[in-house]
């Protein structure tokens, strides 16, 4: 069967029109709603980078504040290691009489005692002492305690140029004895041993 199209040609086309137009309206629609949704995630996408930027420079912020308050101790540290170098030099040449004195008395031996003892840095220490005297040696003439001393007080690290100015028999409260004098240089740390600081030998030491 064969249809007959009537309608004028302007009518025809104006319907054609119309159909077309209508596919381009909803091909428009659905690109509209393509770009929304484009739109949608990226701008999602965004505001995920904006929230991590954001929680990172908060990072920062909170790493800065705790760098500022320990910024503080290391300068308390530097201060402190500087006033410990400070000590440090200041006591370089300071001589331990407390360890000296207790070193003394560690080694005098049993049958000898201190009398007078005199310490100063520049002089060196200078010791007035008595001994037993041990009437049974024959013949009666050694001086055994105070050699005994003195090879003791050579051995202290902070003694040196020990040297005997007099050792004479006597007697004290009835009692055979030996007093003695000796002097020594002492010993400063950080200094060496041929220093000024070391006494030369006393004139006329002897027996």
């Amino acid at each position: 069967m064969v249809r007959i199209n009537l309608l004028p040609q302007e009518i025809i086309e104006k319907r054609r029109f119309e159909r077309d137009i209508r596919y381009v309206a909803f091909a428009g629609v659905i690109v509209l709603v393509v770009l929304f949704a484009v739109y949608g995630l990226l701008a999602i996408q965004v505001g995920q980078r904006n929230a991590e930027l954001q929680d990172r420079q908060q990072t920062e912020a909170n790493l800065r504040a705790q760098a500022e308050a320990f910024r503080i101790f290391e300068e308390k540290e530097s201060e402190l290691e500087a006033r410990l170098q400070l000590a440090d030099e200041a006591l370089a040449g300071r001589v331990e009489w407390g360890r000296l004195a207790n070193e003394v008395s560690l080694i005098m031996p049993a049958d000898v005692w201190l009398v007078t003892l005199t310490c100063d840095e520049d002089q060196g220490l200078s010791m007035f002492a008595r001994a037993i005297d041990n009437e049974s040696d024959v013949p009666d003439v050694g001086h055994k305690a105070v050699a005994k001393t003195l090879v003791r007080f050579a051995d202290l690290d902070q003694l040196s140029s020990v040297w005997l100015n007099s050792s004479i028999k006597t007697e004290y409260e009835e009692q055979p004895v030996i007093d003695f004098n000796v002097t020594t240089a002492v010993e400063r740390p950080g200094l060496d041993e041929d220093t000024d600081g070391v006494p030369a030998p006393p004139p006329g030491s002897g027996q």
